[in-house]
């Protein structure tokens, strides 16, 4: 007799440093979260939304599924599902086998792929709001602190809904998934998946890994976290390389010491002195530099009016000085 599964309670995880965890609903949270879906149904039929046995006619009409996309995709779900036959049967070789696993995870995206469509109109049905809206009330009340168990969101759904972008609510929704589903995570479940972790072909993140569980690529090159070729120097220590396998830096430039060219007697070639070029470039910005510290120019003064200037002339005229001796002597020599 198969030995019963033992359901999980509880399922803690841990955000900078804190753990917080996500728990079973009680039957009571169970009931108002029925509730809340059944509102949320009823409020979407209202409006109009349409209803999730129309997906499919819905799909057709804006051209996001088609005869030929299905083809396609029932092509993806055969090859998936021979490779998992040939992997549950055995009899061939090793790498073989490797090549079938990774063949299934390539075609399970791409049917991914082909869903996605799908996927974004069916949560805009009835049931898909419905749905979300159970969800999310259910896991706005057992999202959790692990120390003592009390809520994050002190006011429930509602909190939730105005901090949904949280790093702690995006952790936990995650989780919480895989704890009603019964499945600590779907990706470990896939038989491509258990068949390359049972051979060490991948790390526990299902990332290819050689013989010393360092990352490499499906060519089986080494790679760095971000995916980047590199070469090991030693058990502690790498360096960043092309495709070729030459050194390059941090960014990305081939760290590589410059010797002079030749000419067609093998001697090195004297490049032209670029001094001056280069002086002048350094110098620009010293130049511009002070520029910046002046003051700024002056603003021009708005032309005014003749008869506004005259009169303000005449009040600024000084009582004694030279320019009133020589308007003297011009009017008695007139």
């Amino acid at each position: 007799m198969a030995k019963e599964k033992k359901i999980k309670e509880k399922q803690d995880f841990e955000v900078n440093g804190k753990t917080y965890a996500v728990r079973r609903p009680k039957v009571e949270e169970i009931r108002k979260a029925n509730e809340v879906r059944s509102k949320a149904f009823n409020e979407a039929l209202q409006r109009g939304d349409m209803l999730r046995e129309q997906l499919e006619s819905e799909l057709r009409k804006r051209k996001l599924w088609s005869d030929s996309r299905e083809k396609t995709y029932q092509a993806l779900r055969k090859k998936v599902l021979d490779g998992e036959y040939k992997l549950k049967a055995g009899g061939i070789k090793l790498n073989r086998a490797k090549k079938i696993a990774l063949e299934m995870a390539d075609s399970r995206s791409e049917m991914v792929s082909l869903l996605s469509s799908r996927t974004d109109l069916d949560s805009n049905t009835c049931e898909g709001k419905a749905d979300a809206a159970r969800f999310n009330y259910l896991f706005a009340v057992c999202l959790v602190y692990d120390d003592n168990g009390e809520p994050y969101f002190e006011n429930g759904l509602d909190d939730y809904l105005l901090n949904q972008d949280d790093a702690v609510a995006i952790a936990g929704a995650s989780h919480f998934y895989y704890l009603l589903s019964g499945s600590d995570d779907v990706d470990n479940q896939l038989p491509e998946n258990q068949f390359l972790q049972r051979f060490s072909f991948v790390n526990d993140d299902n990332n290819l890994v050689d013989e010393d569980g360092r990352l490499v690529d499906r060519a089986g090159k080494h790679i760095d976290e971000q995916g980047n070729l590199i070469r090991w120097i030693d058990d502690e220590n790498f360096e960043s390389i092309d495709t070729e396998g030459r050194t390059v830096n941090d960014d990305g430039d081939y760290d590589v010491d410059f010797k002079p060219f030749l000419d067609d007697e093998g001697d090195p070639i004297e490049e032209p002195e670029e001094e001056d070029s280069e002086e002048e470039e350094e110098e620009s910005p010293k130049k511009k530099a002070p520029r910046k510290k002046k003051a700024p120019p002056k603003k021009r003064a708005k032309a005014k009016s003749p008869k506004k200037e005259a009169a303000k002339a005449e009040d600024d005229e000084p009582e004694t000085g030279e320019e009133d001796s020589e308007e003297t002597e011009e009017d008695s020599e007139e």
